[in-house]
């Protein structure tokens, strides 16, 4: 097998914004010119996060040092953090004796220590020195990862091979099950042993006297923060002179722990030789491991953050770590930036409103556009978030623009916009006693539709749903439904048409792939009425007219209608992510986040709640194919004859045909009191 000499990989900083805001808090209230060492604490993955080259994070955490380390494919790195007063102190300090004196401190720990119980403690250390100009927010900074120049020999390492094309897939899947149940000390460094029935054992590296004289094969381990084929990582040098020293060592197997892709099949692993190495020696052999700056070369490099200093820019800051948070340490593979891309359009801007704009914010979406008719009354503000008692007087504010202005209130990056107009409505005559108007808005909706992502629908009427729903359908957006009775909700995403836009059946639609096919079969929130939407406040009490229910079923159903969102963007087919529901034998569809069901209707009274799915209706009021031609060839002539009388629709669509060959009073009927 070809040999050649061993190379490593080099750590590269990463440092995050949080980490000098905290620092330059600790400098004006707790260290103030105190030069002294203070200890900090760094991390890197081996989980390829980052790229190719491996990574050492520091956030605003890194100055509690902490024992207890949680996230499996995180290792811990202890180091020493010195500030300058100046930047002349901080030029002047002296790097050669720095270096020594801390590489010192790792050969003391190798040859003198006799405790092993926290490896990383002794081998995983670093050095940075810092000036920072809280003046100007600029930082000065370097840092230093220690590796010892021992062995002096030359190690030749043989070509490495992926764990996957050396073991079976069962011990690849063992091996991660297994690591994650090791002490949190020895998950950096420890001994892999893979017996003949494909058994993975795992074992702190003290054992590794104890698995030689066992004659049976074994590797040496580390959790490996690189991702080049043929190289393993920094921290493999400190492992080598802890070996050798340690030990007597002719050679080794390597296994360069490497999780990609929730797997360790890309492990590296690589034969070592060591020929004619001295281990007698006991003086210092000298370290090396300066950072070499963006141009390569052995300089500091600076950090400027004046730009932060807006507080428009810290809240961004501040809000965007919270969300890198979760994917640093739990969801690597979550895409942040496809949920703040994302345009939302929110029908409705109340209860319902309020809560799911709360909610898109929390989640880092940017741009949040509200269209509502009404007014901010007295009753609102104890119940709808983006509204006080101020917006209620002298007749009340009108909601979208109260709703837009208080949001930006609440976060100032956002870009809110409100319209205040009544979305046109079937069997809502008065929509065509001023056609001109009427046009105007529809138009108006329209246009909106198109220039966002997603449209919630978080209206008080079932009727006034119908409009969006079918502009959904035409433009291909993404369109999620939330209604409330008193104690009960529905949250709903509807079924997208094909990427090719067409409006057959879905028995004609067998050219299209098979994802978009199902996903087409997804009804939407009118598929399983037999009856078209008319006037719901006709005849209607105050009771009933007004919103009547339990305060927390808007939270509820407004938290559900964003989490589903957020899951939609996060599968792999986007918006045609088939439908996961709660029936016997019924396939899963997942992404990162979990399932992602058609429907979610719960009951508060029981605290209960069921993900059914139903597929999409061919008679449907709003998004059947006779329904989305008529729109698409007829426009607004299509919508007068439907504000005008709804019954336009059964007939269209053969609902009054299905009526009159059905014998109604069989037939359980739906209420259409779901509001708001």
């Amino acid at each position: 097998m070809e040999s050649t000499s061993i190379k490593y990989f080099p750590f590269s900083s990463l440092i995050e914004t949080s980490f000098w805001h905290s620092l330059s808090q600790n400098k004006l209230n707790i260290y103030k010119l105190d030069e002294t060492e203070i200890p900090i604490q760094a991390s890197y993955r081996n989980d390829s996060s980052r790229g190719l080259y491996p990574i050492v994070s520091l956030d605003y955490e890194s100055f509690n040092v902490k024992d207890s380390w949680t996230d499996c494919n995180s290792f811990p790195l202890y180091g020493s953090l010195i500030i300058a007063n100046t930047i002349e102190d901080f030029k002047s300090l002296d790097k050669t004796q720095l270096t020594e004196k801390i590489g010192g401190q790792i050969w003391n720990n190798i040859i003198n220590s006799e405790s092993s119980d926290n490896l990383p403690s002794i081998l995983s250390r670093f050095l940075l020195i810092v000036y920072a100009d809280l003046k100007k927010y600029r930082y000065y900074y370097w840092f230093c990862f220690p590796a010892l120049c021992f062995p002096k020999e030359t190690i030749n390492c043989s070509q490495g091979r992926f764990l996957s094309d050396l073991h079976s897939e069962s011990v690849v899947s063992s091996l991660v099950s297994t690591h994650k149940e090791l002490p949190i000390n020895d998950r950096s460094y420890f001994l892999t042993l893979i017996s003949g029935d494909n058994q993975v054992k795992l074992f702190p590296l003290k054992e590794y006297s104890n698995l030689l004289k066992s004659s049976q094969k074994f590797y040496v381990s580390f959790a490996d923060p690189c991702t080049d084929p043929n190289h393993p990582g920094w921290p493999l040098r400190n492992l080598i002179t802890y070996l050798v020293k340690r030990f007597e060592i002719q050679s080794l197997d390597v296994l360069c722990y490497r999780f990609k892709n929730n797997s360790a099949g890309s492990s590296l692993i690589i034969h070592l030789t060591f020929d004619q190495v001295n281990r007698n020696i006991t003086e210092y052999p000298g370290a090396i491991g300066w950072e070499k700056n963006e141009k390569s070369k052995l300089l500091p490099k600076i950090t400027d953050l004046s730009a932060t200093l807006d507080p428009k820019v810290l809240a961004g800051n501040s809000v965007d770590l919270n969300l890198r948070l979760m994917r640093w340490r739990l969801m690597p593979e979550l895409n942040l930036e496809k949920i703040a891309a994302t345009k939302c359009l929110l029908l409705g801007a109340g209860t319902l409103g309020s809560n799911v704009a709360r909610g898109l914010l929390a989640w880092g979406v940017h741009q949040i556009t509200f269209v509502d008719s009404g007014k901010v009354s007295y009753s609102n503000p104890v119940r709808q978030s983006l509204f006080q008692f101020v917006d209620c007087l002298n007749s009340g504010r009108p909601k979208a623009e109260a709703a837009a202005e208080n949001l930006s209130k609440v976060y100032p990056n956002v870009i809110s916009k409100g319209y205040s107009f009544t979305i046109p409505m079937p069997g809502h005559a008065s929509f065509v006693e001023d056609i001109e108007e009427t046009s105007k808005t529809v138009s108006q909706l329209e246009e909106l539709i198109k220039e966002h992502d997603c449209v919630f629908l978080l209206m008080d009427s079932r009727e006034s749903r119908w409009l969006p729903t079918v502009l959904g359908q035409i433009h291909g957006k993404l369109v999620i439904n939330a209604a409330l009775g008193f104690d009960t909700y529905l949250v709903q995403r509807h079924g997208v048409p094909p990427l090719n836009n067409s409006l057959s059946s879905p028995s004609s639609s067998e050219s299209s792939s098979s994802a978009n096919e199902s996903n087409r079969k997804l009804g939407c929130y009118f598929c399983n009425d037999v009856v078209a939407p008319g006037d719901s406040s006709r005849n209607r009490t105050l009771d009933q007219q007004c919103t009547v229910t339990r305060p927390g079923v808007s939270m509820i159903a407004s938290s559900l209608a964003v989490e589903l969102m957020v899951s939609v963007l996060q599968h792999p087919l986007g918006y045609y992510a088939p439908a996961n529901h709660d029936q016997p034998g019924s396939q899963s569809s997942e992404c990162i986040l979990g399932i992602i069901p058609h429907q979610i209707r719960g009951f508060l009274s029981q605290f209960t709640q069921f993900m059914p799915t139903s597929n999409s209706f061919d008679m449907c009021t709003a998004c059947s194919p006779i329904v989305l031609e008529s729109y698409k060839n007829h426009g607004f002539q299509f919508l007068a004859q439907v504000f005008k009388d709804c019954n336009y629709l059964e007939d269209l669509t053969g609902l009054k045909k299905l009526h009159d060959e059905t014998n109604l009073d069989d037939v359980m009927a739906l209420s259409d009191n779901e509001s708001i």
